[in-house]
């Protein structure tokens, strides 16, 4: 565990830069913060001048993506280690294509709960057992490993021991619903407190009041799919896709 890192997974694109900088810099430093306490070999240093800027975080992108070729797509994984050690790692992605934009993307419950009051659920870290161990139980490898079968689901939704939902192990959730005053529908996606890692298009999808925030429990996922509502899950870097539970 002492060579744990935080970690940011960000999007850049040549036509829009890149994606939630300000977000992405903000949910690094804070957990930068709280878990200094517990992995800074001195902790008095690292949070009084080795914890980046910002502006520090960013000219490191900027370094990192023009090696890269400014033209190409790329996923940036930014690892900042407990002692001030920023390494950014880049990999090309295809240009943008419809492939996660309907909802043929299978999704499945796990099989056994997660206790919510993990700290690695709170913070995006590269401490990642809770979400690989989900994904093996459904047969599933660590991310980005090869596909177990052509039928293989793409992620696992997690649910707490309260019986709530969570997230998915790559990217978080949201069900479509009627909101029973205006009969308007809506989505909800749940809150901090169920237990999962507050995403930076989470944060902006609230923001922008496209999303509310509701404990969602798994007969709620599961009448939702009965009711066809709409399930949709989201990150930085593949944005917004629906997705298909499979019951």
């Amino acid at each position: 565990m002492a060579s744990i890192q935080l970690l940011e997974t960000i999007l850049y694109d040549p036509k829009d830069g890149v994606f939630l900088l300000e977000y992405h810099c903000d949910r690094m430093i804070a957990s930068a913060k709280t878990l200094a306490p517990f992995f800074a070999n001195d902790q008095e240093a690292f949070l009084r001048e080795l914890i980046p800027t910002r502006s520090e975080i960013s000219n490191k992108l900027d370094a990192a993506i023009r090696n890269a070729g400014k033209n190409n797509r790329q996923r940036l994984r930014v690892l900042l280690d407990f002692d001030g050690a920023i390494t950014i790692q880049s990999s090309r992605l295809p240009s943008e294509t419809n492939d996660l934009k309907d909802s043929s993307i299978l999704v499945v419950l796990d099989t056994e709960p997660t206790l919510k009051d993990n700290v690695f659920l709170h913070h995006k870290t590269t401490e990642r057992e809770v979400y690989n161990e989900a994904r093996k139980r459904r047969g599933l490898g660590p991310v980005g490993a090869p596909a177990t079968s052509p039928n293989a689901p793409f992620d696992v939704i997690l649910f707490n021991e309260d019986c709530e939902v969570m997230e998915a192990t790559i990217a978080n959730i949201a069900v479509e619903v009627e909101n029973p005053d205006t009969k308007a529908l809506e989505w909800i996606t749940p809150p901090a407190s169920s237990g999962l890692l507050c995403g930076t298009m989470r944060r902006k999808l609230l923001e922008a009041g496209e999303l509310f925030e509701r404990v969602i429990t798994v007969d709620d996922l599961k009448r939702a799919v009965q009711e066809n509502r709409r399930i949709k899950c989201f990150n930085s870097v593949r944005k917004e896709y629906p997705v298909t539970l499979m019951i």
